[in-house]
């Protein structure tokens, strides 16, 4: 059996997320950091935005070793 289309796009995305997801992460927190906590002045939040990408991103570099 064939896998349609959708099916194949699913999988490519899934697989660009398994193999990126440290990246996709730290992007997502940099997002949060420049519309929403840096707009308010939370600095407490773009602290702790700051040291889980950080975290995020060795977890991940890590990972692949």
């Amino acid at each position: 059996m064939k896998a349609t289309p959708p099916a194949r796009l699913l999988v490519a995305l899934v697989n660009g997320l398994d193999r990126y997801w440290g990246l996709v992460g730290v992007m997502v927190i940099i997002a949060l950091e420049a519309f929403v906590f840096a707009p308010r002045g939370e600095t407490m939040g773009m602290i702790i935005g700051a040291i889980v990408g950080a975290a995020l991103l060795v977890a991940w570099l890590v990972g692949e070793a």
